[in-house]
């Protein structure tokens, strides 16, 4: 059969690009491999290689419209370009198979998937959950669009009824489900685009056994996971590697449950060490403190396969975790879990979700205290929390138990690009809660702020040695050092603090009036800020570096007369200052201090007991290791690529220790932080 007679199946699975990266369409890729691999009349299809990122409207027509049959893979970030498409391309011929599937496809809950196919009448068929087996029937069946039999789908009969038919079991095994790496379904893609650089997504078995309200990959799919054969997974990683991916991002729920996951991660570094890529594993970590996911992560990240360890707690407090149906590890097993990876040199980043159904101003704001004196000291990423169509949170029953109040705000990527900003003007939305029963708009505001101050000041390392000695000495919770900088809005004394403070404020305003939750500024590598970096990198281009630490240093010393305490939180602000990483310095620095204030940081960061001293300490800061000439490198390597394994600051040591400086870069060990352990 030539290609002329053969049936045109047309896709998309539009991805974010990361940096000029894009990833390979793995949803549309094994539907393709299942189809090839299951039908009987395979022979019949010509499956044309799948639009994989965000492209112009025409452009995206043009490359679909002598395809008789359009596969759609979509999700918050791809939904309304994939919509419009679809429109366009009914438009041009009603006769066109226009199919819809992946998680933005709404289940029937509260009519949802009929309101969704009465409003978007250009589709043909809707897939819930899983599509392999219901996408074959589809395609096997066609022209005969008989959908009765056909399980997983919904759609509008020739009589404009609302049909649901009912989904089957998920898959338990994979046997008949190609990967579409090994099947070869992207090759072709690949000799296309000789110019991309490609991330892969990445299964080695499916399913969520949690089931989170925020979350559509639990509560949605709750279910036993089913495992890929290893064989498979094992030779998908040599693939990875003599394709040269640099990326994966492993789609597991839970990696480090299963006791052959360890193995897996031993193939990527065997992999890394003989091919050289790939360059990065990225995992979700198993829900609890399992020594088998501390063995996982410890192993990628001694091999650079990791860029930080994700410690996800989304909040502390137990009323709040019982609303959303959420089992944490508790504070204890999190401190002793973070105790390890801190004595190992590994870098974590803890998650919040910020508005959660329970969670008030003070309930967070004394969490994210909490984790931090429990010894998260890298940072803390705050996720404002958005409804996703198919997780139990936006069923209409808990939107009400919960007064739930969403804004529609325009989809924008941390560190994402201006691709995100469409010349078609057709952006993708996403609802984003700004109120509930326990946090009205006003304390979502504050709430916000706070987080953003924590991350300013704190996790950006820009006061940390201060407010830490302060937390040690002082017996000051985070929470106080916070609410009192956060109180700085309103002190005129405090220039340039107070227009940090005012900013951040006002940011949070301006995501419940629906404004990005990011931040663009033309010519800062044309990416989207979180508000702390921006704010950060703000003060050094507009020289206000120095009269920021002046007027902390005033803050700071202001309401103590204690000389001696004075003198220790001087020369906190001293190393701290210098520490910091900044553009165009290539020397390093000598420091002479009256106290062992590098010997107590780096013992605080590790939660071990330390003695303050008064004694002669001569420090080296070390600045020409890692040198930058001008703004966008250092934006780049230090404030976006450093975001969450901490390279705001230089490596540290006492001066007559520098002959250890080499040792330091040829072994990469022990480091906590960026600070040199003395």
């Amino acid at each position: 059969m030539h290609n002329s007679d053969k049936l045109k199946v047309g896709s998309t699975q539009i991805n974010n690009g990361f940096a000029g990266q894009y990833y390979l369409p793995y949803s549309i890729g094994i539907l393709q491999a299942y189809v090839l691999h299951n039908s009987k009349k395979k022979e019949r299809y010509n499956f044309i290689s799948t639009i994989y990122k965000r492209e112009l409207l025409n452009d995206c027509v043009k490359k679909l419209k002598d395809c008789q049959i359009i596969l759609l893979s979509t999700y918050v970030w791809n939904e309304n370009i994939s919509l419009a498409i679809a429109k366009e391309i009914k438009k041009i011929d009603p006769d066109k198979f226009i199919i819809f599937g992946g998680p933005s496809v709404p289940d029937n809950i509260d009519n949802r998937t009929e309101k969704f196919l009465r409003k978007n009448f250009f589709i043909d068929v809707c897939i819930h959950q899983e599509g392999e087996r219901t996408v074959l029937q589809l395609l096997d069946n066609y022209p005969n669009n008989n959908f009765e039999s056909i399980p997983n789908i919904s759609y509008l009969d020739e009589n404009k009824k609302f049909i649901n038919n009912n989904n089957i079991p998920r898959l338990k095994s994979f046997e008949n489900t190609p990967s579409p790496y090994l099947f070869g379904i992207f090759d072709n893609l690949i000799k296309e685009n000789p110019q991309e650089i490609w991330l892969a997504s990445w299964e080695t078995n499916r399913g969520c056994p949690f089931s989170c309200t925020y979350c559509d990959w639990g509560s949605a799919i709750n279910s036993k996971v089913a495992r890929m054969e290893l064989d498979r997974v094992l030779k998908e990683l040599d693939w990875f590697s003599k394709n040269k991916i640099e990326f994966i991002f492993c789609c597991d729920a839970n990696f480090g449950m299963l006791p052959r996951d360890y193995e897996i991660a031993i193939k990527a570094v065997e992999n890394k060490k003989k091919y050289r890529y790939p360059k990065v594993l990225s995992v979700q970590n198993t829900k609890n403190a399992r020594e088998r996911a501390y063995k996982v992560q410890k192993l990628l990240a001694e091999n650079n396969l990791s860029k930080g360890v994700t410690l996800a707690m989304q909040s502390v407090d137990s009323h709040t975790l019982k609303e959303i149906k959420r089992d944490n590890i508790s504070i204890a097993d999190y401190q002793a879990l973070q105790r390890r990876f801190t004595r190992d040199g590994i870098s974590t980043y803890t998650e919040f979700i910020l508005g959660l159904p329970g969670d008030t101003y003070e309930s967070f704001a004394k969490g994210v205290s909490d984790v931090i004196q429990a010894g998260q000291h890298n940072r803390i990423q705050f996720n404002n929390l958005s409804i996703l169509p198919n997780a139990e949170m936006a069923k209409s029953e808990y939107v009400k138990k919960h007064k739930i109040f969403t804004k529609e705000t325009s989809i924008v990527s941390i560190h994402g690009s201006l691709d995100e900003r469409p010349a078609d003007g057709i952006y993708e939305k996403q609802k984003l809660v700004i109120s509930t029963n326990t946090m009205p708009t006003q304390d979502w505001i504050k709430t916000r702020t706070y987080a953003s101050i924590s991350e300013f000041f704190y996790f950006n390392k820009v006061l940390q040695i201060p407010l830490l000695f302060e937390h040690k000495f002082n017996k000051k919770s985070f929470k106080i050092l916070f609410e009192s900088l956060m109180n700085l809005r309103n002190n005129k004394k405090y220039k340039v603090i107070r227009s940090v403070i005012e900013s951040l404020y006002e940011h949070a305003n301006s995501i419940t009036r629906g404004e990005p939750e990011f931040i663009f500024k033309k010519g800062w590598l044309d990416i989207f800020w979180p508000p702390g970096e921006f704010e950060y990198i703000n003060i050094l281009r507009n020289n206000m570096f120095d009269e920021f630490f002046e007027e902390a240093k005033h803050y700071l010393l202001s309401n103590s007369t204690d000389q001696d305490h004075n003198e220790m939180i001087n020369e906190c602000l001293i190393l701290n200052k210098k520490m910091m990483r900044l553009p165009f310095e290539t020397k390093d620095v000598t420091l002479n201090f009256k106290f062992n204030i590098l010997e107590c940081y780096n013992s605080m960061l590790q939660n071990l007991n330390f003695h303050l001293k008064k004694q002669q300490n001569k420090n080296l800061i070390i600045k020409s290791d890692f040198t930058f000439n001008n703004w966008d490198d250092w934006m780049r390597e230090v404030m976006w690529y450093g975001h969450r394994s901490g390279k705001y600051t230089c490596k540290v040591t006492n001066s007559q220790m520098k002959s250890n400086y080499k040792s330091y870069n040829d072994k990469g060990s022990n480091v906590i932080g960026n600070s040199y352990i003395v």
